[in-house]
């Protein structure tokens, strides 16, 4: 995964409200509301074991979270301090470049689909019994393994940064799990649909959407009515609401777009809807942050 480093020195306090205005009047004519806000604090600080954390979920009362690119092959239980308490190794899984996780009730999938150079042929999403998952502080198993490439992607040329095919996103809606591209060339993202059985797959675009930034990570709301997608533009955290989505339209019938602007220089790594209302994002280490987690209060956007 590609840090971010932001030398930018914020010399200013900037005041950002919540209050809703015009796509046209902020150039994002993609959106049917746009807000700008400043997070609030939900997690001040992971530990240096965790840095470069990317992806979040929150399963058996324990935020769960992982390294990216070169780091173990290992998912991380934290409590709301931050503080990690299970370490669980993959021991059939090799950390090329990990990128997101989801869950459903049974499973945990985390996404071994990192791209930035368009080359990779070896992309897959690791599939965790969750029956297998213990207390112990330090434990390993395997997983199953779901392997799959782009339909529509026919060249592995080196295109560091320009590429149409890196991935950094994974949600599960219903029987299917949906992976979101982080299109580098035109900042749109296109989503497939992928089995979740172990396999080998050959996965068809569903849909695209401008989303106008870099898309980084990928939640359905409790009840599967909302999509939210993180990511950000010119080291900028933005975040997309798709409401009353479904199966046949991903991207839903309405969309917001939430800006954090006062965050510049935060690379934003996972969401999570923590109940129908909060969205929890986090962000691995930058110049200007250290790895940690903010908090949306969805019931603000008024």
């Amino acid at each position: 995964m590609l840090r971010i480093i932001n030398l930018i020195v914020i010399v200013g306090l900037l005041t950002f409200s919540c209050e809703s205005q015009t796509s046209e009047k902020n150039g994002n004519d993609a959106a049917n509301q746009y807000f700008q806000l400043m997070p609030e604090k939900f997690i001040e600080q992971f530990p240096g074991q965790l840095s470069e954390n990317s992806g979040l979920i929150q399963y058996n009362n324990l935020l769960w979270t992982f390294n990216d690119s070169g780091g173990k092959n290992s998912i991380y239980g934290c409590d709301k301090s931050g503080e990690i308490k299970i370490e669980v190794e993959l021991d059939n899984a090799e950390n090329r470049d990990w990128e997101d996780i989801a869950q459903d009730d049974e499973f945990i999938y985390v996404g071994d689909f990192g791209n930035n150079n368009g080359v990779r042929k070896d992309l897959s999403v690791y599939k965790i019994d969750k029956s297998t998952i213990t207390d112990e502080s330090l434990q390993t198993i395997d997983a199953q393994i779901i392997r799959f490439a782009f339909s529509d992607q026919q060249q592995f040329t080196f295109s560091s940064r320009t590429t149409r095919f890196d991935c950094e996103s994974i949600a599960n809606l219903n029987n299917r799990l949906y992976v979101f591209t982080k299109n580098w060339k035109d900042e749109t993202t296109t989503v497939y649909h992928l089995p979740k059985q172990p396999g080998e797959y050959i996965i068809e675009p569903v849909d695209s959407f401008q989303v106008n930034g870099l898309i980084t990570g990928a939640d359905f709301s409790p009840d599967f009515s909302t999509l939210a997608l993180v990511g950000y533009h010119d080291y900028k955290p933005l975040v997309w609401l798709f409401k009353r989505v479904s199966e046949e339209k991903l991207f839903g019938n309405k969309n917001v777009f939430i800006a954090m602007d006062s965050l510049v220089g935060a690379q934003t790594e996972g969401i999570y809807f923590l109940g129908k209302d909060t969205l929890l994002i986090s962000c691995e280490s930058t110049f200007n942050y250290p790895a940690q987690v903010f908090m949306v209060d969805l019931k603000t956007l008024k």
